[in-house]
């Protein structure tokens, strides 16, 4: 490959747009400098602190309200709102004290309405209305007893025990809500090898269909008692079993 020689052209513009004239070598401010140049010492800045917060745009200078001067303004605005008449004579802190007042004495009033002792209608009824007998008879075991009797009925030889059983039944039943206005006796009629007979007797209404067909019914009824042997000491003289307990509607002969 032949060697070829590089030569300098001379007198040519830099910028390939100017074909003829000078070109004009020296910088002005509008082409993004200072004509007047000026030697600057090594270590010295540039820019002046001045220049340089003018740059950062930190000219605009905020100042925030005094608070302590600005709070007694804000409470005695707050007054004299408060002092302004409503009507008549009444002032806004006077019309606001009302209102809560009687909010307050609503609340209250209502409060004391609902926990009042309300009368139950049910339980306001007539027992001399109670007119139609109902009974029933069952049998159940004494756990803590043990005696003999004969199979007649024979209510002096151990009369006490028979009291004392006819009162836990006649307080079973007067303790039940549902079931106390029409219970009327309990009876123990038969003690024989640790095994008692009884007889609860009830009276309904004349209108009693519904009442033996739910309050009065053999299950109502048999479960009262049984959930309180249930409860009963198993120490107590006059423990009965619980499984030993039944039940059935009596009949009149």
């Amino acid at each position: 490959m032949d060697d070829m020689e590089l030569k300098h052209l001379g007198g040519l513009p830099d910028n390939n747009n100017v074909e003829n004239g000078e070109i004009n070598e020296e910088v002005s401010p509008g082409n993004g400098t200072c004509s007047n140049h000026q030697d600057v010492p090594e270590g010295r800045p540039l820019l002046t602190s001045a220049q340089v917060a003018e740059s950062n745009g930190d000219h605009c200078t905020v100042r925030c309200p005094e608070l302590p001067e600005g709070k007694p303004r804000v409470l005695e605005r707050l007054k004299n709102e408060l002092n302004e008449t409503v009507v008549w004579k009444i002032k806004v802190w006077m019309a606001i004290l009302i209102a809560f007042v009687f909010i307050v004495s609503i609340i209250l009033l209502f409060l004391f309405l609902c926990s009042g002792h309300q009368e139950d209608v049910d339980d306001q009824y007539d027992a001399s209305s109670f007119v139609v007998p109902l009974f029933f008879r069952g049998s159940f075991t004494l756990a803590n007893q043990s005696f003999v009797q004969d199979s007649m009925p024979q209510p002096s030889l151990d009369d006490g025990l028979s009291k004392n059983l006819q009162q836990k039944l006649t307080d079973i039943y007067k303790s039940s809500h549902a079931l106390e206005r029409y219970f009327s006796l309990a009876t123990i009629y038969t003690l024989r090898n640790a095994s008692a007979q009884y007889e609860l007797n009830f009276k309904m209404p004349l209108e009693h269909e519904q009442l033996m067909r739910y309050t009065l019914s053999r299950e109502v009824v048999y479960h009262v008692l049984l959930q309180h042997l249930l409860d009963q000491d198993t120490e107590n003289p006059l423990y009965i079993e619980p499984s030993s307990l039944n039940m059935e509607v009596g009949k009149w002969n």
